[in-house]
């Protein structure tokens, strides 16, 4: 597939990994050691278990779809987010390897 783009701090552009990808272990692995081979640690701390953005989507913006724009959406997110189910997240009909990010968003932080 092709890569979702969206930013971090400090805006910064980033991509997140498909943890559900059955080759993630390898990347993530080769990542952690190549970060170690330049900072010794003892141990990690991924914060943000779950894809944070701060744009809405990607860069790009999303695409015009059901998954993105639902027929009910929660209150939490109507009220303080945009009313957005990809406010400060990324795009619900992002391709991930088992599935839409819109199914797997609350398992990102597991699958790490």
């Amino acid at each position: 597939g092709q890569l979702l783009i969206g930013m971090v701090w400090p805006n910064s552009t980033t991509v997140w990994p498909d943890f559900t990808h059955p080759n993630v272990d390898q990347y993530w692995t080769g990542q952690i050691s190549q970060f170690h081979s330049n900072v010794q640690f003892d141990g990690l701390w991924i914060d943000m278990n779950e894809p944070s953005n701060f744009v809405d989507g990607s860069v790009d913006g999303c695409p015009i779809s059901g998954l993105e724009v639902p027929p009910y959406v929660p209150k939490a997110i109507r009220t303080s987010l945009g009313q957005k189910l990809s406010s400060g997240t990324l795009c619900m009909t992002a391709n991930q390897y088992l599935s839409t990010h819109y199914n797997l968003h609350s398992l990102y932080g597991l699958t790490e």
